[in-house]
């Protein structure tokens, strides 16, 4: 089991950066995502289902998320229920005192078979895809 975690300060308001990382047509913004979509024209919130395919290490790979907790502003967290690995990713929203949000992600996997071919070294590389999508998503979000 893979676990990593990542916190950094965004200079803009929690809504804004809420509205952000929830919003799927802005996932290419900052994830190596080639496409994502919701399945059966679901909405965003618990239960929604989005079918999505990645890039990672120069493969594609093709999988359905799951969104597994939706609480505006603070919390947002899903799984992926289809596809290459058992995968969580966790975002949890602080506000600071002058306007600010910190962004907690939490991702947790289980590369198992998937992702063989790199062997021993998955984990600093997913660590650093890690530190490459936060600061992505730091300068989207700013960038807005």
């Amino acid at each position: 089991m893979i676990r990593l975690e990542r916190s950094i300060t965004i200079a803009k308001p929690i809504d804004a950066v809420f509205a952000y990382v929830t919003d799927m047509n802005k996932v290419k913004s900052w994830l190596p995502v080639k496409d994502i979509h919701a399945i059966a024209g679901c909405s965003m919130g618990v239960g929604a289902t989005y079918a999505q395919t990645a890039m990672f290490m120069g493969r594609q790979f093709d999988s359905t998320i799951e969104v597994t907790h939706y609480e505006p502003t603070r919390l947002f967290a899903f799984k992926m229920i289809k596809g290459p690995f058992p995968l969580t990713n966790t975002m949890t929203l602080t506000p600071t005192q002058n306007g600010g949000t910190i962004l907690t992600m939490v991702g947790e996997a289980e590369p198992g078979s998937a992702l063989s071919f790199v062997g021993p070294f998955v984990t600093p590389i997913v660590k650093k895809q890690l530190e490459t999508q936060v600061n992505a998503l730091k300068q989207a979000i700013e960038a807005n």
